[in-house]
């Protein structure tokens, strides 16, 4: 196994170990705060649902890249035969994108909310600060880990690259 193969399992490693943990951690903080809130919010079950949208949509990229982005990714890695069936790892990353962008929506508008808050809102501006920071840096630090490793692991690039060619040829055949 090439040392980038083993870097790349530390990163997803540490997303699923640290981030996602942490990011899960500070959803349940600002919802249990809601619940037990002595002053209420306006717009209470606008931010409640908001906050759901948000774990849900979590819930949703933790599952799909733990299942297939993050095992399609070091697949590339370990590939040993041209013949091994690959996966799109565009169209992941893509979907991946998509998933993300519609995560920090929710973020954007429960910040917005925050702005000029009229309840004690610590636990739900910390949440929007661990997806402002943790999540946005960590997603950005891990697609320019796939970028560096498509431009300078040549085990990772020759696999990807020779393996995409043979799909297309599968394809237009």
């Amino acid at each position: 196994m090439c040392k980038h193969a083993e870097n790349t399992k530390q990163i997803i490693d540490h997303i699923m170990v640290d981030v996602y943990p942490l990011l899960n951690n500070k959803i349940a903080d600002a919802l249990t705060y809601l619940e037990t809130a002595k002053a209420t919010p306006p717009d209470l079950h606008v931010l409640i649902n908001l906050i759901n949208e948000v774990k849900n949509e979590l819930t949703s990229l933790i599952t799909y890249e733990q299942k297939l982005v993050f095992p399609s990714v070091l697949k590339v890695f370990h590939s040993e035969s041209v013949n091994t069936p690959m996966p799109n790892l565009a169209d992941l990353l893509q979907l991946t994108r998509s998933k993300e962008h519609k995560l920090m929506h929710h973020i954007k508008k429960i910040a917005l909310m925050l702005q000029k808050p009229l309840w004690d809102a610590k636990s739900q501006q910390l949440l929007v600060a661990a997806f402002v920071t943790a999540f946005v840096e960590e997603k950005a630090a891990w697609y320019k880990m796939i970028d560096d490793r498509l431009n300078s692991c040549s085990c990772f690039k020759k696999n990807y690259f020779e393996l995409s060619k043979l799909q297309a040829k599968k394809i237009t055949s």
